[in-house]
């Protein structure tokens, strides 16, 4: 027997020896090592032609239609007419190794290329779907990215691919974080404290976010978490912020603004410090042919264009929404305008002298945190970081970053606390994206750690830092939250902390927000999609208002609506309302948009009624307009004026279109009392029923009355209508059909009853307009006048010299 079993066991390695030998992953393996994965869009050194209309425009491009038959003839026509032999060569690898010896990494492989289109090739959501499945089942669900991945896919249908099965992705989901995945347990403690797809629990969102967040603190040295934090280049930027908003410039509700990537920084030239300098006499020149590092000594213009230096060099710092930062650029671009007017400070006005400071201050940052050089100089951060102070000496009280890192150099290189408390007092006016909040939070410690120096209440300062943005004051504050310093705990304040600090440490929890950023570059919306669609499951909600729009952006004015699929309208829906839930309004009213689009007229009014209860102008105004025609709700003239009449409460700006709108309901009760439409259009009491005898229009009653007058003892004729009754009721019946069917046809045309109206009254004044002048012509009107008014001057008749001097027209001038 243990013979017979060791004969089984050996002809099975044997068996799989010879499988594994045949497998032609290693090949392909090989070949993807050598190869570049994915290009980063946002370098410099990528190539502009896959992003040119972004360019051209500047902005992001986002992708309106979608075919899901176009998808697949793309995909056909990439490996017919673009894939080069290699693409086509390890694609064929891979399959083999997947479909024929069941190779998981092989089949990884595809999965992961079919979802992010690595190695060029194109995305395609079946098969990406197709082989995560497999790759999952081939793992016994213990791979937890590609559960996280599977979860994402069930939760939102795969905008269309597969059934949306919510349940399955929770399950998923659940089984990832169990496994330890960041990201899942991120989306998971997002799920708990919304009560999104599960019953909400505070305490367990509390407890997800509080782990996340205590994991994400070891992964700091403490020399990294309290003298270098590092900067986070963020790409948590909701899309039509960088184009006025969801609603457009003007009706765009306040939300806090994620910008942060923009164009290119640029001072506010109304700032009054600025208009304050050189005696308002401020001229700001940027973007001249010469600006950057390219510059002269013997350029007139040198010290104007000192400004657009300092932010050439800030922009190549943090980046644009075009570029990523560039730190040694920016510390090249400083070094050279050091060189170039250190020795020309003395006859400096005040503007270049003060922007030539902050040039150095910025030069002494980066060699203090060592970004350009991969290490710290502290011998030349300290050098640059006094030269500013003292330019800034000039300025009086203003404060200055370089107080922020001389005070961080003399308290934990130098350890000299006093020397630090100084400088962090110095420097506690300043705001600024390098330095905000860290000289609060350094004073908090000290405060702790000297409490008889009464430097401030640690609390106090802690939640000043938070406020500022500084990330360690952030999870600290929600620390303190948590228990319970300040007097007062709150489970919900606590959770909003805490996810604050794991929302802003993206760089850990959220690089698919980069690489959705850079698709967008290179136009690939789907690829976009699939990454603004994980992070919005982990609760960004600016990720959720991309996947949103990227899903169906609704058309301007005077556009056609965009063709896509239904799934994908109600995924759109899905992110707006869960946007809607964290606060940003206008994503409520865009989610009601696109339901009056889909003509569910009554789901669409409870999302404006989600709005309006935050005060949103436009969900007010649509609400107004939907109970002004019977959209969704009952038609109510007073119902519409009521939410009128709060638009303007909330924005006194509407005051015109408001007081216009308020009139043309009351235009159109009248209309429809004198036609003897049901009271319910009135603004008034709309509860009073009426009998049909009372409903007949005034000007019918008058005409009947008449008609009867001269028919009414005609027995002949009531004979011959008694005879032919019927036909004249089917002929009456016909006609009234007939006008029906023509209304209708003019109604799907977007005209009502008042805009006939409307023409006529307008047609009529154009008609006694042109009527008046031709008489007034004739008849020499204004001409022989003792007196004439001419704007509001008076001119006398001279006795029939020069009589037409003061000749006029008479007309009627109609504002539309």
């Amino acid at each position: 027997m243990r013979l017979n079993r060791t004969l089984w066991v050996s002809l099975v390695l044997i068996y799989s020896f010879i499988i594994r030998a045949q497998d032609p992953w290693q090949d392909a393996e090989s070949m993807l090592r050598q190869a570049l994965k994915r290009v980063d869009p946002m370098a410099r050194s990528s190539s502009t032609s896959d992003r040119s209309r972004t360019e051209e425009s500047g902005v992001l491009y986002i992708p309106m239609d979608y075919y899901e038959e176009e998808q697949e003839k793309r995909y056909a026509y990439f490996f017919s007419n673009e894939a080069t032999d290699w693409q086509k060569k390890v694609h064929r690898l891979l399959r083999e190794s997947s479909e024929i010896y069941g190779n998981p990494e092989a089949t990884f492989i595809l999965a992961q290329l079919h979802l992010w289109g690595d190695y060029g090739f194109p995305h395609n959501k079946t098969l990406a779907f197709k082989y995560s499945d497999k790759f999952n089942n081939l793992t016994r669900f213990t791979n937890s990215s590609v559960l996280f991945d599977l979860s994402v896919m069930h939760s939102t249908g795969f905008f269309g691919e597969i059934p949306v099965d919510r349940a399955k992705g929770l399950v998923y989901l659940q089984q990832a974080a169990s496994l330890g995945n960041m990201q899942a347990k991120q989306a998971l403690a997002y799920k708990y404290s919304s009560g999104t797809d599960v019953p909400r629990d505070c305490n367990k969102a509390l407890l997800l976010y509080r782990e996340i967040a205590e994991s994400i603190r070891r992964s700091f040295s403490d020399e990294e978490w309290y003298l270098y934090p590092p900067y986070v280049e963020t790409y948590d930027v909701r899309l039509p912020d960088l184009t006025g908003g969801l609603l457009g410039k003007g009706l765009t509700t306040w939300v806090k603004t994620l910008q942060g990537r923009l164009p290119s920084e640029r001072p506010d030239i109304t700032s009054s410090f600025l208009t304050k300098m050189d005696g308002g006499k401020v001229w700001l020149k940027f973007g001249s042919e010469n600006s950057g590092a390219s510059f002269t000594d013997n350029d007139d213009d040198s010290y104007d264009r000192i400004v657009d230096i300092y932010y050439t060099a800030l922009d190549e710092y943090k980046g644009t929404y075009m570029t990523a930062r560039d730190c040694e650029e920016a510390r090249k671009i400083l070094e050279l305008t050091f060189i170039t007017f250190d020795n020309e400070v003395p006859v400096m006005d005040n503007l270049p002298r003060f922007f030539y400071a902050k040039c150095i201050e910025l030069l002494g940052h980066i060699y203090f945190t060592g970004e350009a050089e991969g290490h710290p100089n502290i011998t030349l951060a300290e050098r640059y970081l006094n030269r500013s102070l003292e330019l800034f000496e000039t300025y009086g009280s203003l404060g200055s970053t370089s107080h922020t890192d001389l005070g961080l150099i003399s308290q934990y290189i130098k350890k000299n606390d006093t020397d630090a408390i100084k400088h962090y007092r110095k420097g506690e006016h300043t705001e600024f994206a390098t330095g905000a909040g860290r000289h609060d939070f350094q004073l908090s410690l000290l405060s702790s750690k000297y409490p008889e120096l009464k430097l401030g209440d640690p609390f106090m300062l802690i939640q000043h830092a938070y406020a500022l943005g500084s990330r360690p004051a952030i999870y600290e504050f929600a620390r303190m939250k948590e228990s319970g310093m300040g007097g007062y705990y709150s489970c919900e304040d606590s959770i909003a902390s805490f996810q604050l600090f794991v929302e802003r440490s993206e760089e850990l929890m959220a690089p698919q927000l980069r690489t959705a950023y850079g698709e967008l570059l290179k136009e690939n919306g789907e690829v976009a999609l699939w990454a603004y669609a994980q992070a919005a499951e982990q609760g960004y909600e600016a990720a959720q208002v991309n996947a949103a729009c990227i899903s169906y952006l609704l058309p301007r004015n005077f556009e056609d609506p965009p063709k896509t699929t239904r799934e994908r309208k109600l995924m759109s829906i899905s992110y707006y309302m869960q946007a809607l839930k964290q606060g940003n309004i206008d994503a409520g009213v865009v989610a009601g948009n696109i339901y009056f689009e889909m003509q569910d007229y009554s789901k669409s009014v409870q999302l404006y009624q989600s709005s309006a209860l935050r005060f949103s102008p436009q969900a007010l105004w649509n609400l107004g307009y939907m109970y002004e025609y019977g959209l969704g709700v009952e038609i109510d003239f007073s119902m519409a004026k009521r939410y009128y009449d709060q638009v303007l409460e909330n924005n006194p700006k509407l005051y015109i279109a408001v007081k216009l709108s308020v009139l043309k309901l009351r235009a159109k009760a009248w209309l429809l009392w004198i036609t003897g439409e049901r009271s319910g259009y009135e603004l008034g009491d709309r509860d009073n029923e009426q009998s049909d005898d009372k409903r007949v229009p005034w000007y019918k009653k008058l005409f009947e009355s008449y008609k009867s007058a001269f028919t009414g003892n005609d027995e002949s004729e009531g004979d011959k209508k008694e005879g032919d009754g019927s036909t004249q009721n089917a002929d009456s019946k016909q006609k009234e059909e007939s006008d029906e069917g023509t209304w209708t046809r003019l109604s799907s045309l977007g005209l009502h009853l008042e805009d006939f109206l409307s023409i006529a009254f307008i047609l009529f004044l154009f008609l006694f307009s042109v009527i008046v002048r031709i008489i007034a012509a004739r008849r020499g009107w204004n001409v022989n006048n003792a007196d004439v008014r001419v704007n509001g001057n008076h001119g006398a008749h001279d006795g029939g010299q020069n009589n037409n001097v003061f000749r006029g027209n008479f007309e009627v001038r109609i504002a539309i």
